[in-house]
């Protein structure tokens, strides 16, 4: 790895099984000399990404607090995605929680929600929080419309646990059932993430048209779940349409790039 690399590796030792670090428990995980870790923390800590806050202790500083506001305010998705959201959310007849998710890496994560009434009964993917793309409805409908030589080294990765799941046991089933999933244009699971509730997801597309998250509306199960499936499935694709349409007005309407990254990523 480059000097980049090994500085985002050291920053990517705080999560949230181990959010605490000392520069020499660092250096032992990293397998790198204890000047040359101490000289990452020092750079991570003079931007704010880490702060000390005990003796030799590190956890994560309050720039990263300050990117988070920032993403919240000026990320594309979320911009165009929220007063969407919040307009469909106060239609619903019942209380529901719409979810937004991107496409983080193998993962899918939160990074909108917008809750109707509070609803009292537990939806435990919240902002923030990664989830396998195979799990839940929001990660399903990714990755149904993702490209097949991903999904096929994703599936060697979470053969077992897709299975379980009745996703497939061999590749061959598991390309059948996300094909069904892609042509259908939303997925429904029952109960995955948390008891009682049904979760609807759809694709959403960015301007180029590639799926780059999605949108999920979660609901109580009972005894209408069909008819409201239906419904919600019919709405949420024209929602993500309306989402697309959007960002793809604000992408036209920024000014170009300019100076050496703007050659670099159209070369």
């Amino acid at each position: 790895m480059n000097t980049s690399d090994r500085l985002l590796s050291a920053l990517a030792l705080f999560t949230l099984a181990e959010p605490e670090w000392t520069v020499e428990d660092a250096s032992r995980r990293l397998g790198l000399a204890l000047s040359t870790t101490y000289r990452y923390f020092r750079s991570l800590n003079d931007v704010g990404l880490i702060t000390a806050f005990a003796a030799g202790r590190y956890v994560l500083g309050p720039a990263i607090i300050a990117l988070d506001r920032q993403t919240r305010l000026l990320d594309p998705l979320i911009r165009t995605a929220t007063p969407i959201m919040r307009r469909v959310v106060h239609e619903m007849p019942e209380p529901c929680v719409l979810l937004l998710c991107r496409l983080f890496r193998d993962k899918v994560m939160c990074v909108h929600h917008e809750p109707q009434d509070r609803p009292d009964w537990a939806v435990s993917y919240e902002r923030g929080r990664p989830m396998p793309l195979h799990r839940g409805a929001a990660g399903r409908v990714v990755l149904a419309n993702l490209p097949a030589r991903f999904v096929r080294t994703y599936h060697q990765s979470n053969r077992a646990d897709m299975n379980v799941l009745r996703l497939g046991a061999c590749w061959d089933e598991v390309k059948r059932t996300l094909g069904a999933s892609r042509r259908a244009g939303f997925v429904v699971t029952r109960a995955e993430l948390d008891p009682g509730v049904i979760s609807v997801g759809v694709p959403v597309s960015g301007p180029d048209g590639e799926v780059i998250g999605s949108l999920a509306l979660v609901l109580r199960e009972g005894p209408d779940a069909e008819a409201k499936i239906m419904a919600s499935s019919l709405h949420l694709r024209s929602v993500a349409a309306q989402i697309r349409r959007d960002m793809t007005s604000l992408a036209d309407a920024a000014p170009p790039l300019a100076g050496p990254l703007a050659v670099q990523t159209l070369s």
